[in-house]
């Protein structure tokens, strides 16, 4: 490994009105290095990877790039000069397909500006190929699932051959196999002699596929170690300054015979068939699967967004036949869906708005008039709710300006706003791309929620620990189906579960 630096960073700082996201911070990367970035939300990391990307103008400091001092005024000037980035948030354009998002600006042309379709394809295809990616590219990316854009976004990184390559939470929503097929595409790079930053909150990857560590706390490293000199409890440790103790809550399951939800032998002709299983108030339940193995779909059939052809769904032991999720709501049937920014929160409303948006009719007067001094005054109560532990400045807030955690919070938070008909609250993939520390605070939420309101919970997630951790019961899918189910205390290791779920 070469001693010279694929990428240096000297004092490093990025101040903003209020707040230092950066704080004179030293980095450095290797050529052929994978160094991990880790710390809870808002620790900075994203801001320093933005800084380096040409997103963000330090405010002090210097970049240096192989040796040499750089300073991007765009992330263009930074991809020129052999740094891409793949962001947290996906950046792709919907309406065009997997091909066009890859080769976008570089397509190959033919009589001076005609873009050659079939090179183009090509193009992408061998990029593909090359590091054995499973993901369509002839169709529109908003067709895709979350896992397969993720999958086109580092393929469009890798397009334009990085020096250095920054990825941001790159594994937050793909499956096993693509995350398999991430750490493949890495190790080729770093063959070549490629430096690697690698962000993410899964402590098990970092691991895996780290030579070195760096931790932020509050915009400031506090550690840079080898990975193999850490271990998780170090990790947490410098992330959040205390000992977190253990990760899951306490769960002493409270068998009932009551049966709040019961879905037998429901089917809808796509991906699911005969699938059975009933939910108990005050009960989380989690599903576990991989993705496309019909947990996802089942939320949605049970929230009214697909229909059902055969089966019943009884509903406090009345048969219900949701017709769409305006249905589902009124029944009291709320889903937190996998993908927050798409099909979650509003990036237009600010935080009241978000939060109130189930029970705007409440403060609509007799001229059809918001009264806003009503709303605010619901929004505040829900957001001051101390079980929810929301970090926040001003109820008015925009909401793309708070962190992952707290929009998961809010997206929880409002349905809370509706807790008298509550009876289920489906949650897919809650805790994606959410750090430790908070991920502990919503485990613990909707433990208390379950309890305290009789709600039954479906937990969804495709990390198995934490899907353990939090249920009383899992479900384990495969096919479309449920193949099989385990009672907590049956469980006594994740191999007992993984062998039904492959």
């Amino acid at each position: 490994m070469s001693t010279m630096f694929a990428l240096e960073t000297r004092h490093l700082t990025k101040a903003f009105p209020g707040v230092v996201a950066v704080n004179d911070v030293d980095f450095a990367v290797r050529p052929g290095e994978v160094h991990a970035l880790l710390g809870e939300n808002g620790a900075g990391k994203s801001t320093f990877c933005k800084v380096l990307s040409g997103v963000h103008r330090p405010t002090s400091g210097e970049v240096l790039l192989e040796g040499e001092p750089v300073a991007f005024r765009s992330p263009h000037d930074a991809l020129v000069a052999g740094l891409s980035m793949v962001y947290q948030e996906r950046n792709l354009i919907p309406f065009l397909t997997g091909t066009q998002n890859i080769c976008l600006g570089k397509e190959q042309t033919r009589y001076g500006s005609l873009i050659h379709e079939s090179r183009t394809r090509r193009t992408a295809r061998e990029i593909r190929d090359r590091v054995g990616a499973q993901v369509r590219l002839d169709v529109e990316v908003e067709s895709l699932r979350p896992s397969e854009q993720q999958v086109i976004e580092i393929l469009r990184a890798l397009f334009h051959k990085p020096r250095l390559l920054l990825l941001d939470e790159p594994t937050a929503s793909l499956t096993h196999q693509d995350t398999e097929m991430l750490y493949e595409v890495i190790r080729n790079v770093i063959s070549e002699g490629v430096g690697v930053v690698f962000i993410s909150h899964k402590l098990e990857e970092v691991f895996k596929i780290a030579d070195r560590i760096t931790i932020f706390r509050d915009g400031i490293r506090v550690a840079t170690e080898l990975a193999a000199d850490l271990d998780r409890d170090a990790c947490i440790r410098h992330m959040t300054n205390r000992d977190i103790g253990e990760l899951y809550p306490d769960v002493q399951a409270k068998p009932t015979s009551e049966r709040l939800l019961e879905v037998e032998n429901v089917s809808d002709e796509k991906k699911l068939h005969d699938v059975s299983f009933t939910l108990s108030p005050g009960e989380v339940v989690g599903f576990y699967g991989l993705v496309g193995s019909g947990r996802t779909e089942l939320a949605e059939l049970l929230f009214g967004l697909t229909p059902k052809t055969s089966g019943t769904v009884k509903l406090r032991g009345q048969e219900l036949r949701v017709r769409n999720p305006g249905h589902a709501i009124e029944q009291g049937i709320f889903l937190v869906p996998e993908d927050r920014a798409r099909h979650g929160l509003f990036s237009s409303f600010n935080l009241k708005e978000n939060l109130t948006l189930p029970v705007m009719s409440r403060f609509l007067g007799k001229l059809g008039l918001i009264d806003h001094r009503a709303e605010a005054a619901a929004a505040t109560d829900i957001a001051d709710n101390g079980e929810l532990r929301l970090v926040y400045t001003n109820i008015q807030q925009q909401i793309d300006s708070l962190s992952g955690g707290n929009k998961q919070k809010i997206l929880i938070a409002r349905w809370l706003t509706k807790r008298e008909e509550a009876a289920v609250m489906i949650l897919d993939e809650p805790t994606q791309g959410i750090d430790i520390g908070v991920k502990h605070e919503i485990y613990e939420l909707l433990r208390r929620l379950a309890e305290k309101y009789q709600l039954g919970v479906i937990f969804i997630s495709s990390e198995l620990a934490e899907v353990i951790g939090v249920s009383d019961r899992v479900c384990v899918f495969k096919d479309g189906t449920i193949v099989k189910e385990f009672l907590r205390n049956e469980i006594q290791n994740q191999e007992q579960i993984l062998k039904w779920a492959f």
